[in-house]
């Protein structure tokens, strides 16, 4: 009885196995077939897809993309395709118009799954194809959403590139938004309605101070030379990050109107913004400073000595300032931190 039932047992599990064996197996045949349509629907869509986003009168292509099976597929990788590798594709109003007609249902379908591969799929094509049709719907979804994570991170970006300067004060809401999440929403943002965000985070209306480092490391990184002076006046103040995130953007923009206003960073108790001060010295070659970018080879911190010697190499005679540092400079750390760039800059010569 014992050895019957043992049989019995073995050979259910195996034509269990079996059974689940053929049931992949012809479930990936049908994927494969699936997906071999949809390459060939694809490729013969190509060329009149081509032609229509050159002359959008040219209905041929709507024509051919009504008569196919895998309608909303194909023309979601054949619209992927056109914005990857077409230059201002951001402002096809072709892209907008087919995605809105073809894929709001779709992509609003999708985002109600419980997948969040899918989800985060969709919300990216959504942003690249410019898809002002589901605005209110993600909106929505911003608001009922209750953790900074990576879903929601991308559903400020892709409501922000719809336009959508809300998702500024939406971000409020969690004090962990980091400053990266914030410059990628400036970044999104129409110039006229970005130049006034940065206006007021920069006089911190929402006393916000995670937006306001966002506004001026965003400055600096694209060159907004308007606001130089009000990064300036970020150089006085109390808070130490705000002036760390002040002296980078100062470096980026490569202009100071008063070469003073970096004088007391030289010996700051930060030694992050005696390193940005050193920095910007070298790459002013604000020759003032020669002399305290000496000093600060023999400084306690690596990154500050490097940055000295580094700055000492952009000015006509860094490597006659180098050499001599590298003999006689009184901290032992300093002569070597002097000879590898001296090294360095005789290397490049050759």
């Amino acid at each position: 009885m014992n050895i019957y039932f043992f049989w019995v047992l073995i050979a259910f599990l195996f034509l269990s196995q079996l059974l689940l064996l053929l049931v992949l197996s012809f479930r990936k045949l049908l994927i494969n077939k699936k997906e071999q349509t949809i390459s060939q629907q694809y490729d013969k869509l190509t060329e009149s897809f081509s032609s229509y986003m050159l002359d959008s009168t040219d209905d041929h292509f709507l024509e051919e993309l009504y008569n196919i099976s895998h309608q909303t597929i194909v023309l979601e990788r054949l619209l992927n395709h056109y914005v990857a590798v077409t230059k201002g594709s951001a402002n096809s109003s072709q892209v907008t118009q087919l995605s809105e007609t073809y894929l709001t249902e779709r992509y609003t379908k999708q985002l109600k799954r419980r997948n969040w591969a899918i989800r985060m799929n969709t919300l990216y094509f959504i942003e690249d194809f410019h898809m002002k049709s589901l605005t209110p719907f993600l909106k929505e979804k911003l608001h009922k959403s209750f953790r900074l994570d990576q879903e929601t991170q991308q559903l400020i970006r892709t409501l922000t590139s719809l336009n959508e300067p809300m998702t500024l004060s939406v971000m409020a809401r969690y004090v962990d938004a980091p400053v990266r999440l914030y410059i990628d929403v400036f970044k999104r943002l129409q110039l006229d309605i970005q130049l006034e965000e940065l206006d007021a985070a920069l006089k911190n209306e929402h006393n916000n101070k995670v937006l306001k480092y966002a506004a001026v490391s965003y400055i600096g990184m694209t060159g907004l030379m308007g606001f130089l002076p009000r990064i300036e006046e970020e150089l006085l103040s109390d808070d130490e990050e705000l002036r760390i995130q002040a002296l980078k953007s100062i470096q980026h923009l490569q202009y100071i109107s008063s070469p003073s206003l970096l004088t007391p960073f030289f010996h700051s108790t930060s030694w992050q913004e005696r390193m940005f001060a050193a920095r910007i010295a070298g790459k002013l070659q604000l020759s003032r400073y020669q002399e305290v970018l000496s000093e600060l080879l023999g400084d306690s911190v690596w990154w500050v000595r490097y940055s000295s010697a580094e700055a000492l190499t952009q000015f006509a005679d860094g490597d006659i300032l180098l050499s001599h540092l590298s003999a006689n400079h009184p901290d032992r750390y300093a002569r070597d931190m002097a000879t590898q760039w001296e090294a360095s800059l005789l290397g490049s010569e050759k």
